[in-house]
């Protein structure tokens, strides 16, 4: 048994650059058992198949940015809150609490996988997301606060030209639309991704928002899908498809996350150049999209050309992000 404050100094000391020789140390210093720790071995980041990881290998084949934790002292709390269902606030109210040797042992399985670069989202399940919170795994992307500006974009457009109804592309965890259908209470969506699994996870987070009677899941290869093709025309089309280029190097937290979420081609722009081409077929009016920080050239040029007057927008950084475009008369 260990105090509350006790485990939540050690698991600091390990999230910091502390390598795992001096961590042990630490933890027979303090009369931990030593045997609870030697897993920290042994604890390896969740793996792609054998082929799927020897194809991203030769694909990058370049040395990925090293992985650091930013906030141990936060990440370690989250954490033990997460194993103890504890705010932040109340494991530091109740400091003095004693841990059994179960959840000791559990907060050193995640401790191990944080160090190893398991993104914090997917040890906790929980993402945040326009003020909204949303079940997460590895089967998902992780949504990011830079999006918040793609959800933004596409309530004004809703709201100013009174569309009743919006498809999303590639939904993942259902962050996008469950944003846009909470604060635009008369559309509905159309949710389409490649992945059954990620429908699933979506499906989840839009019923426990009590959104699901507005919203419609089909799985589909960006629209292609026969269903889509069935439907009455499309005003809206919201997307964070997958931009990275294969040989832009990521650390392995971000390659922890789906890589068909990630990787958009050898340029990076060729999914979203093929969805331009397929939302002109269907004649959508209007495209709002995330798109890569080094992707304006191209994105204007193909949307010009195929009749979209598109308009870009840059991140918190400054950096171009994303584009709207309306399709020309």
């Amino acid at each position: 048994m260990m105090e509350i404050d006790l485990l939540l100094r050690i698991a600091i000391a390990f999230l910091k650059d502390m390598n795992l020789e001096e961590f042990k140390k630490l933890v027979y210093e303090t009369q931990f058992l030593l045997a609870d720790i030697n897993s920290f071995e042994n604890e390896k980041l969740p793996k792609d198949s054998p082929k799927e990881s020897n194809r991203v290998r030769q694909s990058l084949d370049i040395k990925a940015p090293e992985f650091h934790i930013v906030s141990p002292r936060y990440e370690a709390e989250i954490l033990l809150g997460h194993i103890l269902n504890m705010t932040r606030v109340e494991l530091h109210t109740n400091a003095k609490k004693e841990i059994t040797d179960f959840d000791k042992q559990r907060y050193f399985k995640i401790l191990a996988m944080r160090k190893n670069g398991v993104p914090l989202e997917y040890l906790t399940n929980k993402a945040s997301f326009y003020d909204l919170e949303f079940y997460v795994d590895n089967k998902v992307l992780i949504p990011r606060h830079e999006t918040e500006l793609l959800v933004e974009h596409a309530l004004e457009i809703i709201k100013a030209h009174n569309i009743t109804h919006f498809v999303e592309v590639g939904v993942g965890s259902g962050a996008i639309s469950a944003a846009i259908l909470t604060h635009a209470k008369e559309t509905c969506a159309i949710a389409t991704d490649i992945s059954k699994e990620a429908l699933n996870i979506a499906k989840h987070n839009i019923q426990n928002l009590g959104l699901e009677n507005r919203c419609d899941f089909v799985e589909s290869d960006l629209l292609s899908s026969p269903y889509l093709i069935m439907r009455k025309p499309i005003t809206l089309l919201v997307a964070n498809p997958p931009y990275i280029a294969n040989s832009y190097p990521l650390n392995q937290e971000v390659l922890c996350e789906p890589h068909i979420a990630l990787f958009g081609g050898e340029k990076g722009d060729e999914i979203l150049k093929k969805l331009i081409l397929q939302a002109r077929e269907k004649q959508i009016q209007f495209l709002v999209c995330e798109m890569g920080y080094d992707q304006k050239e191209s994105m204007q040029e193909i949307l010009l050309n195929v009749g979209y007057k598109p308009t870009f927008y840059k991140d918190y950084a400054g950096f171009d992000r994303g584009f709207i475009a309306r399709l020309m008369p």
